[in-house]
């Protein structure tokens, strides 16, 4: 992920293809959340923010345009404002149109773990095989390669015949967490860790069958260990910014 700079460039700006009108022709897109830190201090101002992944320019400042817009609430320890540094899943999509990039980014949300849609395994999803898993993070409270540690803890299929395909739908559903949480929230100067219990599902058009995901996953939520005691997060409490803000 660190690396989407020479991603984007390799995969989107090759020129795209012009319509028989001439007019410019929007090619393939390339969608994805993105992790920034935003720092909040005690009185609710955000200071600049950091994005997990190596942006060409223009994207960069799309996507501080759209944080700048938001307003926070800050952080509390034993019911006193402080300083802290908050993770935001924030949405992003690269499209080529008409030979240039295009960056748009959608609305942030506060989440301490950043996940991307999952890849649907090829072959269950030729043969309509669908499933829901429930994927257990662990997180360090300290950046490094082995900070995320991630397994599927419960697994339901929309019949017999897709549990042939258990272990492509294990993959999918923690790559859909790789890179989730580089940068490590911190309250009050001490940073974050915890356990999560986050839903992954695959359903396909082709199927009859589908899992109960509501059921499923109040079934499997297990028990998540939260902040330590006194502790509370900043929040968005408003956006001044549309729905969506692309590049020019």
């Amino acid at each position: 992920m660190r690396v989407l700079s020479t991603l984007v460039l390799s995969f989107l700006v090759s020129a795209a293809p012009a319509t028989a009108t001439g007019a410019p022709e929007a090619g393939p897109q390339l969608r994805m959340n993105l992790q920034v830190l935003v720092p909040v201090d005690a009185a609710g101002q955000a200071g600049e923010p950091r994005i997990a992944d190596d942006l060409p320019a223009e994207a960069q400042v799309a996507v501080r345009e759209r944080v700048a817009a938001l307003a926070f609430a800050p952080a509390s320890r034993d019911g006193e404002a402080v300083p802290s540094e908050l993770s935001l899943s924030v949405p992003f999509t690269a499209q080529n149109v008409g030979g240039q990039v295009q960056y748009t980014v959608g609305q942030p949300k506060a989440d301490p773990f950043v996940k991307q849609m999952p890849r649907y395994p090829y072959e269950a999803l030729r043969d309509g095989a669908g499933a829901a898993l429930m994927v257990r993070v662990e997180l360090a409270p300290q950046a490094g390669a082995d900070r995320m540690r991630a397994e599927v803890v419960a697994t339901e299929f929309t019949s017999r015949r897709a549990s042939r395909y258990q272990r492509q739908f294990e993959k999918a559903a923690i790559d859909t967490l790789s890179g989730c949480c580089r940068l490590v929230e911190t309250i009050d100067g001490v940073p974050l860790g915890g356990v999560h219990h986050v839903p992954v599902s695959f359903s396909s058009s082709q199927s009859r069958e589908r899992v109960d995901t509501d059921a499923f996953n109040a079934a499997h939520a297990g028990e998540s260990a939260g902040l330590p005691e006194g502790l509370s997060r900043a929040t968005i409490v408003d956006s001044a910014s549309p729905d969506d803000v692309a590049s020019p």
